[in-house]
């Protein structure tokens, strides 16, 4: 009986400590409640984010522009998944966006039509590794998010 104690103790001490760890509490793709899925334009290619820019970052926008929607010095939350998928985070509002276009040999573009509004350019740097993520519109630049 005193063993089949001990052996239960140990049992639920083992199961708490190894059923939640602290990622359970990270924002994960859909969890913002906005998932905005990209169109492929006639002449577009589907993008296939880089394996070496998965990850979480946070980064702040660097050269905004006067049209930018984020002066300098906003901080962004943005997640780059192996599914080529992105989610992002700016003052506040949150969208997950999936179905990128390919932008030359480094850089894939989520087009946000949900949220924002912007297109979202994730830009890998030759070396390997996330270089910035670019934002604009279907029209210009409107500035960058840093490291």
């Amino acid at each position: 009986m005193k063993n089949s104690r001990l052996f239960l103790i140990l049992i639920l001490f083992v199961a708490i400590n190894t059923s939640c760890s602290k990622d359970d509490d990270d924002p994960k793709v859909g969890d913002c409640g906005t998932v905005c899925t990209g169109t492929i334009a006639s002449g577009e290619t589907a993008g296939m984010v880089a394996s070496s820019v998965v990850g979480k970052y946070t980064l702040t926008m660097q050269y905004a522009t006067a049209n930018s929607p984020f002066p300098n010095g906003t901080v962004g939350e943005f997640e780059v998944y192996a599914d080529n998928t992105l989610y992002a985070k700016i003052d506040g509002k949150c969208v997950t966006i999936s179905n990128p276009k390919q932008s030359g040999t480094a850089e894939v573009v989520f087009k946000d039509t949900c949220v924002f509004n912007l297109f979202f350019g994730v830009s890998e740097k030759n070396s390997g590794g996330l270089n910035e993520i670019n934002i604009g519109s279907s029209t210009e630049f409107l500035g960058q998010f840093h490291l």
